[in-house]
C-alpha cells in the first residue's frame, strides 16, 4: 500500500487590473468604510451613555472604561486608515497590471519518491474580472547539500 500524505500549501491569487476590477474593488472598500464609520458612531453613542451611567454608579471604574473606549477608537481608526490606504492603492493601479489579491489554501498529495520542493512550490492563479486566465507553477530544483 502506497503511503500518501495530503499537505496544505498557499496559492497566490493575482488579478489583472481592469476598469471593472477597479470599480468593484473601490465599491467594496467604500462599503467597508461606511461600515467602519457606522461602528465608530455606535461606539461614540454607547461610550457616552456608558460613561454617564458609570459616573453615577461606580466612578472609580471610569479610567478603565475610558481606556477600553480609546482602545476601541484606535482599532476603528486603524481599520479606517487601512481601508483609505487600500482605496488609494486601487486608484493608482494601471490597467493590465497584476495585483496580488491574497492567498488561499490548497492541498497537494505527496508520496514516497515525489519531489517535495516541487509539490510544495506555491502556484499562482491569475484572474481577469473573476475568470481564471492562467495557473502558474514554478519549477523548483531541490537544494543539494554536500
Amino acid at each position: 500500500m502506497a503511503q500518501v500524505l495530503s499537505l496544505r500549501r498557499q496559492v497566490l491569487i493575482k488579478a489583472i487590473v481592469t476598469d471593472q476590477f477597479k470599480q468593484q474593488a473601490t465599491a467594496e472598500l467604500q462599503t467597508a468604510l461606511s461600515q467602519v464609520d457606522e461602528q465608530f458612531q455606535q461606539l461614540e453613542f454607547q461610550a457616552k451613555r456608558a460613561l454617564q451611567d458609570l459616573e453615577k454608579k461606580n466612578p472609580e471604574q471610569l479610567p478603565m472604561l475610558r481606556s477600553q473606549i480609546e482602545e476601541d477608537r484606535g482599532r476603528l481608526l486603524a481599520a479606517k486608515n487601512d481601508l483609505l490606504q487600500k482605496l488609494n492603492v486601487i486608484g493608482q493601479l494601471e490597467i493590465n497590471q497584476e495585483f496580488v489579491q491574497g492567498n488561499v489554501d490548497n492541498f497537494v498529495d505527496v508520496g514516497v519518491g515525489d519531489n517535495l520542493y516541487a509539490k510544495l512550490a506555491a502556484p499562482e492563479i491569475v484572474v481577469k474580472d473573476g475568470v481564471v486566465v492562467e495557473i502558474r507553477t514554478h519549477d523548483v530544483s531541490p537544494i543539494v547539500r554536500a
